[in-house]
Parts: structure tokens; sequence; C-alpha cells
């Protein structure tokens, strides 16, 4: 297990890491700032959001790297037409 991996360090260091994970055929939980997402999204398998809306039960939701970028296409394209929207 690998706790708040690669939130301070570059991207290419990350890459860097998750490339010798991967050579060594190491099974990893990596625990990651969401804003670092995108470096390990090719390395993974499935994902989890962890979140504490209230501030007294964390909730947690498991996807599969294919239902995650599935969804987050779709976010995107949404922004993507509301700036459109937004600019008329």
């Amino acid at each position: 297990m690998i706790d708040e991996a690669f939130g301070r360090g570059s991207d290419d260091s990350a890459r860097f890491g998750l490339e010798l994970f991967k050579q060594l055929n190491l099974q990893l939980l990596v625990i990651t700032p969401k804003q670092k997402i995108h470096v390990i999204e090719p390395y993974v398998s499935h994902v989890g959001f962890v979140s504490n809306p209230e501030g007294h039960q964390s909730q947690l939701r498991t996807l599969s790297i294919d239902e995650h970028l599935a969804e987050k296409a779709k976010r995107q394209a949404l922004q993507a037409t509301i700036r459109v929207v937004n600019s008329e």
C-alpha cells in the first residue's frame, strides 16, 4: 500500500515509479489525491473514491477503470457543452 502517493512529486516521477512497480509485477493499493488520478489511470484496474460529506460517516464508491473513464468522458463532454452555452 502506498499512501499519499505521488501527491507532491511530478507526474513524470510518479509514472517512473508506477512503471517500476509494473515491471516488478507488484499488486498495489495506491492512495493518492484526486488531482493525481490522471497519472495512475493507465496503471490501475479499479478506482475507489472516498467521501465524507457530513463529516461523520465515510462513503466508498468503487468503479472499474473502464467505468471511471466513461464517467469522466461524460463529465468532460457536459462541461464542454456548458462552456459553449455560456460563451454564446
